[in-house]
Parts: structure tokens; sequence; C-alpha cells
């Protein structure tokens, strides 16, 4: 259920970190698919956190130096015509009462009440997204502005990211976003295990997608995070592929990675596991060393830690477990130093996880690693990757493993949002197994 107080506290907290600045933020713009349809819409990340406004063709003021209309959404005025084709409007009152604006105008009036808020503000914060129109016409109006007022010494100094505000309060989540993110890791979690159980030799990984996207949206998710990822054989060694449509065959090991969106919030989950349900002894040796890796990280999340700690921890113990099994040789800190780790490990640990799959937020902060606080939710997703094509041991060749759960820190150390999706071998096998 829509709450308004949700957004309402946010944007208090911004009001006060602007000081005499304002906020000029645009909603995404409409895509379009092909010709003349769109893709389904989706909301700028940052304009939605700050409004919970998820229609194309708005925008906002948040204004701390307007006393009386603090806050303004512009949006589409009612088009009875239009909306017969694509849905009905709010009126302005209605904008108004539903989402706590102080004032709710038609988008047409945007550009003219954008320059008078500039005249008044010390500096110009905006959303540096994907809209190239709205930044140009961003900079074009702060530099009409600068000359309109330069003889008093008035006029915003210049134009800023509002993410140098609000990314780092997107970083630590509250309630309302921690139910969001847990009911889209639950539904995720279903989905991943259903997609275990459907799986056998010959068939083709857009069908094991299938099962888990239409899971996503049968238990009231929007769909897909992102793009997901159901990789047979050699292909689950390719990090972020996505075609989806070679056939399963008997020996293959699966990767999937692929999660829900639930009311604008993404959880991110990887399994791997044998296509025929049982482990061979290399799929397994690969397999243990990440489940090891992965088991230490999350035990080791936790407040005062820092992100690179856990990225440090994770790659000792997946090039010793490389070694232990024949894929590495040498001596462990001189691998880590010269990074001939690299063909089978190349990635980060984890991302910061919210309304962006890949969330907003800082992991360094003046040139040393941010240290985890409560509210903090990421992923922790380490993985070996053995393509065909690799001069690593035969029986190794074509197994690409990576295992992700979504972690969140809290005051006493972690919880994990996706921990009902089977990892251990024997879980995974008498899942595979049962009807």
């Amino acid at each position: 259920m829509f709450d308004k107080n949700v957004y309402s506290v946010r944007r208090n907290k911004l009001i006060k970190a602007l000081g005499r600045g304002v906020a000029i933020l645009k909603g995404a713009p409409e895509q379009i698919r092909t010709n003349d349809t769109e893709y389904p819409y989706r909301q700028d990340s940052d304009f939605f956190y700050l409004t919970g406004y998820n229609e194309p063709g708005a925008a906002c003021i948040i204004n701390p130096n307007d006393k009386d209309n603090p806050f303004t959404l512009f949006v589409l005025p009612q088009d009875p015509k239009k909306e017969v084709w694509t849905g009905w409007r709010l009126s302005f009152e209605e904008t108004v009462n539903t989402f706590g604006a102080d004032q709710a105008l038609d988008i047409a009036e945007f550009g003219k009440k954008t320059l008078e808020a500039m005249k008044t503000a010390s500096k110009v914060f905006t959303n540096l997204n994907h809209d190239k129109e709205h930044q140009h016409n961003m900079l074009d109006m702060v530099g009409q502005v600068r000359k309109e007022v330069q003889r008093t010494g008035g006029g915003p100094e210049g134009l800023e990211s509002i993410g140098s505000i609000v990314h780092g309060m997107r970083l630590l989540k509250d309630d309302h976003e921690l139910k969001l993110m847990q009911k889209a890791s639950d539904i995720s979690a279903e989905a991943h295990s259903l997609a275990m159980k459907a799986c056998s030799p010959g068939m083709y990984e857009y069908q094991l997608q299938a099962v888990l996207e239409s899971h996503f949206v049968h238990e009231g998710g929007a769909g897909p995070a992102y793009t997901s990822i159901v990789g047979a054989g050699d292909n689950a060694t390719v990090l972020h592929y996505i075609k989806n449509r070679d056939q399963i065959k008997d020996g293959d090991m699966i990767l999937i990675d692929a999660a829900a969106e639930y009311e604008m919030y993404a959880s991110d989950i990887t399994r791997s596991f044998p296509a025929n349900g049982k482990f061979s002894d290399a799929q397994k040796a690969i397999y243990s060393v990440v489940l090891k890796a992965q088991k230490a990280v999350i035990e080791a999340s936790k407040p005062g830690v820092t992100f690179q700690e856990l990225h440090d921890l994770d790659l000792r113990l997946l090039v010793e477990g490389m070694i232990d099994i024949g894929l590495l040789s040498g001596d462990v800190d001189e691998v880590i130093q010269n990074e001939s780790y690299q063909p089978y490990f190349m990635h980060k640990t984890g991302h910061w996880l919210g309304l962006d799959v890949h969330d907003m937020g800082n992991y360094m902060v003046e040139g040393k690693s941010i240290v985890l606080e409560p509210g903090m939710v990421f992923t922790i997703e380490p993985g070996i990757y053995v393509n065909s094509k690799s001069d690593a041991p035969e029986k190794f060749r074509g197994i690409g493993i990576r295992i992700e759960d979504d972690i969140l820190i809290t005051k006493s150390g972690n919880k994990n949002l996706t921990e009902a999706v089977p990892k251990e071998i024997s879980e995974i096998e008498a899942l595979m197994a049962s009807e």
C-alpha cells in the first residue's frame, strides 16, 4: 500500500541537506520499442525515491526557499481522449492528496517554474540520468539565470547531481524498503527452486527462463529486475550471458542469475546446479570452493567491516581453493599479487542493491573503502569460471559457477534475505530428485 509519509520523510531530509539549494528533477522519459510501441514504463529511481510517483511525463521541484510550496509536482493534465488508450490520470487535486505535494501543476509549466526557482537558489541539483535533453536544458537554464542576475550577485553557483545527496540516503534502507526487498527476495527464491526442480537435459535455456519469469509475475512482481541469465555448459562462464537460446545437455552445469522486481525494488540471486541433478566430481570440486568462500564472507559481514575487507577475504579463499583442487598452482600471496587468478575470477565480490539492481552509493570515501552500517544491503557473489578454451585441466573446462545472495547489515551482524534458495550440494541434489 502506498504511504506518502515515507516519501515526505525523505524529502524533509533532502531539504535540510539542500540548504539554500534547489532540487529540480525530471521523471524518466518513455522509451520507444518499435515504431509506435513503448517499453513498459519504469520511473527514474531517484525521482521515485523522493516522490513515489511512477507515471510518465512528470517532474518536480523541491525548493527550501519556497516556504509556501516547497514540493511541487508537475504532471500531465487529464485528457479523456488519450486516457481511453493509456489509462486514467489523477487530477491536480488528486495528485496533491495522493502524493503529499504542496501543489500539482501542468508539466507545461515546468520550464517557467524552473527558471523562477533557480533565481533564488545557491546551487541547482538535478538527476543526471539518461535523459540527455533534460541535462542540456538544465545547463542552458542555469547559464541563462546567471546572466540575468549576475549584477545582483545572486543565482546558482552551478549544476550538480542530486546523487551527491540522495545516493547516500539510498544506501541506508528504511523499514518500508526492507519489507519490499524481502518480498522481492522471497518471490525470487521460490522461482529458483522451481527452476531447479523443472530442469532436465534436453530442455532449452529459455524454458528455464520462462519458469522463473512467469513466477515473478504470478506472485505480484513487475517481472525480472534485470535481464535474466540462464547459461548451460560453457555459456555459464560468460558473466553476462543473456541469449538463453541453447539446448541443455546432460552433464552441463547450469548458472542462473535472475530475480524479481517488486514495487520498484530489486532482488538478485545466482544459483548453479547440474542439469541432470547430480554433481560430477569436477563440478563438486569447484562448487565447494565457491560455496566455502561465500559462506565465510557472509559470516564476516557486520557493522564496522569494510567492503574491501570482504572482497579480500573472498579472493584469498577462492585462490586457496583453486590451488587445492589443481586449477591454479603456486603460493597464495604470489598468485594474488600477480593476479594470475583473473582468468577464473575477474569481478568484485558484490554490489549495492535496492531500487537499482546495481544500486547507487559510494564504495570508497576519501580514498578508503566504505565501512558497513546497519541498513546497507548488498550482494555476495563469488564465482569461478573455466571456459572451454582455457588451458585449465580438461575436467574443469566448460564449468561456470557463481553463488549469490542478498545480505542486509543489521546491528548485530547480518540477515540473508535470500537464504531460502538451496545451495548446499546435498540440498540441491535432493530438491532436483523430488517430484
